[in-house]
């Protein structure tokens, strides 16, 4: 009798746990969809584009940061202004790899451009990597 009284408050602990647990990662999920507003691959330049919504000096910090974890070597940096700002890095193969970041009032735009013709799987996961970590 006590033995069945324990399993059913354990199994009930348990039930807890994973709802609350499936909870968190739920809001993780809405709070990153919140700040990603659009992402698209043009196929023609080979340019992945993403809309955050974040500040462009957090962003370029990260990417900065975390590429070089990737064997990413920062090679250039082109700042026009406060608002735009273009990333040169040189990777595995000397594979070139362009990020122009660009504010527009609340949000950032982000381009991704994987050596000469693009690559829109590998842009996507160097960006996913760097978000992941800021």
């Amino acid at each position: 009798m006590k033995s069945s009284i324990f399993k059913r408050v354990f199994a009930g602990m348990g039930l807890v746990f994973l709802s609350a647990t499936s909870s968190v990662a739920t809001n993780s999920e809405e709070d990153t969809l919140k700040r990603v507003q659009q992402a698209k691959y043009k196929a023609f330049t080979g340019i992945w584009e993403i809309r955050l919504n974040e500040e462009i000096r957090p962003l370029e910090a990260g990417f900065k940061n975390f590429l070089p974890g990737l064997d990413y070597v920062l090679v250039d940096e082109k700042m026009r202004d406060a608002g735009r700002n273009t990333l040169i890095f040189r990777g595995q193969g000397d594979t070139k790899v362009v990020i122009k970041l660009r504010t527009f009032g609340i949000f950032t735009k982000i381009s991704i451009r994987i050596g000469i013709m693009g690559n829109q799987s590998k842009s996507a996961q160097l960006f996913s990597y760097v978000y992941r970590r800021m």
